[in-house]
């Protein structure tokens, strides 16, 4: 899936002309040392999330309420900010009115509303973000596979197995998609079934912890123990070797080791 970290600045060619650049009046009081861009802006996010999310009321103060470069800074922000709820909405209601903008950009920015809302315990929000992306994109396997690590999140592992299998149908190869659908196969008492894509998971990535945990646990469904904890090992030596060792499957397979 792309990175939606980003928004992509061609977008303001899309939306208006000179979307981003400020007033003469604004552009006047700047200097090269402190600029107020969309760039500036989230490039401010990680290492001060506060000021760059007044930065971005400044960028929509400027242009109007519907000025998308401040908006998605905002809601990158708030995102940062520990505010998952208030950035899902903004992501959501920028994707919303991006009318002018391609498909292919307005999924991408309801998929990190999905992925805000998540953050937020948002279950059903998330899903319809990522209904939103799907309708637009319905080609796209990431998209797919976000819903589908929702709906298991959600506890809905029917639809989060049906999604993955969406997923994996348009790109056979998706590690990701592989890992929860095994996990809902399992959960749903088919380990046979999710044997298949767990170890095609680990095949594709041989030291993910992610994988090697996964089919730990289809391991001891089918009651194998010794191949689970061979799995779960190796999960943890790979994540010391590599200096992961708070990878949360790590850390996880490490739980199982010691009970």
């Amino acid at each position: 899936m792309k990175n939606r970290s980003a928004f992509p600045s061609a977008l303001c060619l899309l939306l208006a002309p000179g979307l981003l650049l400020a007033s003469p009046k604004a552009a006047a009081q700047e200097t090269s040392a402190s600029p107020v861009t969309y760039e500036a802006c989230v490039a401010l996010i990680e290492s001060d999330a506060a000021s760059a999310l007044e930065m971005a009321k400044t960028l929509q103060h400027r242009s109007g309420e519907t000025e998308a470069g401040g908006a998605h800074c905002e809601a990158l922000a708030l995102k940062q900010l520990g505010r998952p709820a208030e950035a899902g909405k903004a992501f959501f209601n920028l994707a919303e009115r991006l009318l002018r903008a391609e498909d292919a950009l307005r999924s991408d920015i309801y998929a990190q509303a999905g992925d805000a809302w998540v953050l937020a315990d948002e279950y059903d929000l998330a899903i319809r973000a990522y209904d939103n992306a799907i309708a637009r994109m319905p080609d796209q396997a990431g998209f797919y596979e976000g819903r589908a690590r929702v709906k298991a999140l959600a506890g809905k592992w029917e639809g989060a197995r049906d999604d993955a299998a969406e997923a994996l149908a348009r790109d056979p190869n998706f590690p990701a998609a592989m890992l929860i659908r095994s996990a809902a196969s399992r959960t749903l008492g088919n380990p046979r079934a999710a044997l298949a894509d767990a170890n095609h998971a680990v095949e594709l990535n041989p030291h993910s912890p992610d994988a090697l945990l996964e089919r730990g646990l289809v391991h001891m469904a089918l009651g194998d123990k010794a191949s689970a904890w061979g799995d779960w090992s190796n999960a943890v030596r790979y994540a010391k070797e590599t200096g992961r060792e708070n990878d949360p499957a790590a850390l996880a397979a490490a739980h199982y080791l010691s009970q």
